[in-house]
């Protein structure tokens, strides 16, 4: 009788690390967290309305001046202005935008498994029957949609301040939802998917030293973002290719795309209304995808290999963490 209860009791935990129930139910906890902590909800609302802000006050990425009758032309100078939320004007402002999304991802992400060993709740949940991979990869990927979810918000603030903007502002043009939608993807959610894989995984294979992650995740943002760009770009010159193409910030991408959207104004351009026309025209236009796209994809790729290696280098027991 003993040893037939000891057997099934075996099947019964062996059928418990193959269900992918609990995997889902990881992801149902950590939901559930998320939902009842109002600080997250405080983070996320300030996140939005500071987004919207930023949006409105960026609406006018720049501004262009061209002589009456283009060239050969004795006229005066004309003005017009990019849109913010045109194609070339998200070029323009999305980095900026992007860095106050990401140096909130780390605080969202990084604790998924080092906060049950901060809690000392580390042993209790693994001397259950819950298997190492659901536990790590089901709070893995909660964060992940969460983060994804923060993502959509800044496309939300894009697309809803350009489309306020262009009911009551004169000529503000309406976003143009496929550029949007493509730099998005190719910027804010590969951006988002890096940062929160990276931070993760670095958090979970160094426990003790998540706060120092989260720090140094920040950090090296802002000097790629920030910094690089001024000590190897100075007087806006033309980056390099590999730079363009592999920048993870979208900073020096972003200068590097910008030369498609110059314009020569002809000599039929003789009013500031003929030359907002001629930039409505250009900066509209779908910025190229060759080079730059798979790059910013491949290194979430990259930062998803460096969460399964967190995964299988994960010790269920407390004393053998870092």
């Amino acid at each position: 009788m003993n040893i037939a209860t000891l057997t099934a009791n075996g099947q019964h935990i062996q059928s418990l690390n193959k269900s992918p129930r609990l995997f889902l139910n990881v992801m149902t906890w950590e939901f559930r967290r998320y939902a009842a902590s109002r600080l997250f909800w405080f983070q996320a609302l300030v996140l939005f309305g500071l987004l919207l802000f930023l949006t409105w006050a960026l609406h006018v990425a720049a501004t262009l001046g061209a002589p009456a009758g283009g060239q050969e032309g004795n006229g005066a100078l004309l003005s017009g202005f990019v849109a913010g939320t045109s194609a070339e004007g998200l070029l323009r402002i999305l980095p900026t935008i992007l860095i106050v999304l990401v140096l909130l991802l780390p605080f969202v992400t990084a604790d998924g498994v080092t906060r049950d060993v901060h809690r000392r709740t580390h042993e209790l949940l693994m001397t259950t029957a819950l298997p190492t991979w659901a536990y790590v990869w089901g709070r893995y990927l909660a964060a992940l949609v969460i983060s994804l979810g923060l993502a959509l918000l800044l496309l939300v603030s894009l697309l809803g301040m350009g489309w306020l903007l262009h009911l009551t502002t004169t000529d503000y043009p309406a976003p143009e939802i496929g550029a949007v939608l493509l730099l998005w993807i190719g910027m804010v959610v590969s951006a988002t998917i890096l940062v929160s894989s990276v931070g993760f995984a670095l958090s979970t294979l160094l426990p003790r030293l998540s706060t120092s992650v989260k720090v140094v995740i920040m950090v090296a943002w802002l000097v790629i973002a920030l910094v690089i760009p001024v000590l190897m770009l100075p007087d806006d010159a033309i980056p390099s290719g590999w730079l363009v193409n592999w920048d993870p910030t979208s900073e020096i991408t972003a200068r590097g795309l910008l030369p498609t959207y110059v314009f020569h104004p002809g000599p039929t351009i003789t009013t500031e209304a003929q030359l907002q026309q001629l930039i409505l025209s250009v900066e509209n236009k779908v910025p190229p995808l060759a080079g730059w796209f798979a790059p910013h994809l491949l290194l979430c790729g990259v930062s998803l290999v460096l969460v399964l290696v967190a995964a299988l280098a994960f010790k269920r027991s407390r004393g053998t963490l870092n």
